[in-house]
């Protein structure tokens, strides 16, 4: 009776492991939940870097931008997006002739978790974008 009972309970544990959903069966993300990157320049006015941790429902994305040159304004971004390709939410850090140190960091926990892009704007006086890059993806 105890043998019939143990193997009962063996193939009902069998079972379970077997009918595990395809999310539980996956033993690590698509990308890497931290991760640090450079963002692409729009030309010699702008450097621009960030990192971002992974979490279950966001990505937190720190963004940094630096004018290094002449331009009026510069502007570093990050997007993130869903698995579907939507546009979830958007960081940037802005950073003008008259910002202390001539730089700036902004951080924000985004909604889109599947792909995290990344591009620098180079802006004039008259508030109009003069260069800006392709975008690049981060993951």
């Amino acid at each position: 009776m105890l043998h019939r009972i143990s193997a009962v309970a063996a193939a009902a544990a069998m079972i379970g492991l077997c009918a595990l959903p395809a999310s539980a069966a996956t033993t690590g993300a698509a990308h890497p939940t931290k991760g640090s990157f450079t963002v692409p320049s729009a030309g010699s006015s702008i450097k621009a870097w960030g990192d971002y941790t992974v979490t279950t429902h966001a990505v937190k994305v720190t963004v940094c931008a630096k004018l290094t040159g002449s331009a009026f304004f510069v502007v570093a971004e990050a997007e993130a997006y869903n698995s579907s390709g939507t546009q979830e939410g958007t960081i940037a850090a802005v950073v003008s002739q008259e910002t202390p140190g001539r730089q700036s960091c902004s951080t924000a926990s985004l909604r889109g978790t599947a792909h995290l892009k990344v591009f620098s704007e180079i802006g004039s006086s008259g508030g109009k974008i003069v260069a800006k890059t392709e975008l690049k993806s981060i993951y």
